[in-house]
């Protein structure tokens, strides 16, 4: 990264790199890992439109927990659900390691979710299937396990997005 190029410029070009080669075999089977809640996710890339630090938000009243409020993109309003929080867990906390990954807008939801940390890229080749006992979240694919062992969830971007419950946040 040059001197004269920001942040922001540099995470933009980055996940247009990871844009452009989602077509390549490769790509297809490239997964990038989250964590949240103590939890580990895979989400597809072309399931995430941008994967940003923290913004400020504005807190929404007479919502729940999970829903930590609306944050301004670029004049674009996204709602920020906190996937540890709506996975049943502990709120996430602002470190500055927290980013917001905002879905894809194919999914008509203009909403980012705030996880704890990236994991990085990950190439699904590289685990498992853990079928010892179902999926615990309705909106997770497959249970994995990498080589150490350690569980992995796939998120299913679409179905989370399309779940009531992500879609009410009222209380």
């Amino acid at each position: 990264m040059s001197e004269r190029q920001s942040l922001r410029e540099y995470q933009q070009a980055l996940f247009e790199r990871l844009r452009a080669n989602a077509a390549t075999d490769s790509a297809k089977s490239s997964r990038l890992g989250i964590e949240a809640g103590g939890q580990r996710w895979l989400l597809r890339l072309d399931e995430a439109q941008e994967v940003i630090s923290v913004a400020p938000l504005t807190p929404v009243p007479l919502t729940k927990s999970w829903f930590r409020g609306l944050v301004n993109i670029r004049g674009n309003l996204f709602s920020v659900v906190d996937l540890a929080a709506f996975a049943g867990g502990a709120p996430a906390a602002m470190t500055p390691e927290a980013r917001l990954v905002l879905l894809a807008e194919r999914f008509h939801v203009n909403a980012a979710l705030l996880v704890q940390r990236l994991a990085g890229l990950r190439n699904v080749g590289d685990f498992f299937t853990d079928e010892s006992e179902p999926a615990r979240y309705p909106w997770a694919q497959k249970r994995l396990r990498d080589a150490d062992g350690v569980l992995w969830h796939e998120l299913s971007v679409s179905g989370l997005a399309h779940r009531p419950e992500f879609l009410q946040a009222g209380v």
